[in-house]
């Protein structure tokens, strides 16, 4: 069974499993990534989302992430348990690029299953982090995010450095719909700044918007 803690400083979420766990998540986010476009610039965003995530996944069950070991209600044996660390904004666009694609994907009960504990333990620790903030939060899961703009995935990096170069803490925690509907509304300033900022460095670097990177992204910090 799938299994999430929130970190103490507001940083974000880590996703743990056994490696059946796992190892059935990996394969139906591939899946889903499978029935979409990569040639298509309104699907090739949300596709490098879903290779990032399965990434991150794979190298978790493969044990080149962090592993503990849990003891079983009821039994004194131990089983080892694999996870991988987020940031918050990044699991929520995760999500919702799951949800929204998952409908036109062939995917069977137990992949549908394991989709739905991944919510599931998500909320539970956006709920044990700060309920109030969580609260607000949630929605984005069932909603709120533009996933198929075109610029999904330079979005998802533009996100991760806001988020994260943000002072730990509730404030940062209880600002993320703010960032997640200001980054993702196509008439917010904060979405046509960034999108203005984009074309150009995309000009300056004679190439296509979804062809940048972010070199710089903040390393993610777990400390209390």
């Amino acid at each position: 069974m799938l299994q999430a803690t929130p970190s103490k400083n507001s940083e974000g979420i880590t996703i743990y499993g056994d490696y059946s766990d796992l190892n059935t998540l990996y394969n139906v986010i591939h899946e889903i990534a499978e029935v979409l476009d990569e040639t298509d610039l309104n699907q090739k965003g949300q596709h490098l989302l879903l290779l990032n995530f399965a990434y991150e996944i794979r190298k978790a069950f493969s044990g080149n992430r962090i592993i503990k070991r849990v003891t079983l209600d009821g039994n004194e044996n131990q089983i080892n348990y694999y996870g991988s660390q987020f940031a918050w904004t990044d699991i929520l666009i995760f999500i919702a690029t799951l949800r929204f694609n998952s409908q036109s994907s062939k995917i069977n009960k137990l992949q549908q299953a394991q989709l739905y504990m991944l919510e599931y333990v998500v909320e539970l620790a956006l709920d044990e982090y700060d309920l109030e903030g969580a609260t607000y939060i949630k929605d984005y899961i069932e909603k709120g995010i533009n996933i198929s703009n075109q610029y999904v995935f330079i979005i998802y990096q533009a996100l991760n450095k806001l988020y994260l170069n943000e002072k730990p803490g509730i404030k940062r925690f209880r600002n993320i719909p703010n960032l997640l509907e200001n980054y993702f509304t196509e008439s917010s300033k904060e979405y046509k700044d960034l999108i203005k900022s984009l074309q150009l460095s995309a000009k300056k670097e004679n190439c296509d918007i979804n062809d940048l990177e972010f070199e710089d992204l903040p390393e993610l910090n777990w400390e209390d």
